[in-house]
């Protein structure tokens, strides 16, 4: 028998596998039975399992709106900005792209507000020497000029 964290592991990437292949009702079915082992595991060890559970529910929120149901993409991502959130709080260091990132995709997926983009930029110019910080600021600056005629 597979320890519960080698099972989350087995069904998230089988929920990737289907979600690439636009197979979304089999993703969301392997999503949820990953999630709720990850939540379990969470309970012992949070912070080892959040950023699990952070990705999951924005793969969720992403195949959500793919699928044209926007409420319950707002509420995945809601809850994956909320993981990313208490992630920072514990280690900036570690958890501060990854909120960023979550960020970012809001804007550019989800229609949130463009202003939230100056808090990822924030934390993203604490790392000025990583790529990933680098990329992701490019994409601030180009998200910006999308919307500029908007605001």
């Amino acid at each position: 028998m597979l320890p519960t964290h080698d099972k989350a592991i087995i069904l998230n990437d089988l929920a990737n596998s289907y979600a690439l292949n636009m197979r979304y009702t089999k993703a969301i079915e392997r999503y949820r039975e990953s999630l709720i082992l990850y939540l379990a595991l969470a309970k012992k060890e949070p912070v080892e399992y959040s950023l699990n559970i952070a990705h999951i529910f924005s793969n969720l929120s992403i195949i959500y709106l793919n699928i044209n149901k926007k409420e319950e993409s707002e509420t995945f991502y809601q809850n994956s900005l909320k993981m990313h959130r208490a992630l920072v709080k514990h280690n900036i260091k570690k958890y501060g792209i990854g909120l960023a990132y979550c960020i970012i995709e809001g804007v550019s997926y989800l229609k949130q507000h463009s202003l939230t983009l100056y808090e990822a930029e924030a934390i993203l110019n604490r790392f000025r020497d990583d790529v990933r910080a680098k990329l992701l600021l490019e994409n601030i600056f180009n998200l910006r000029e999308k919307y500029k005629y908007i605001l």
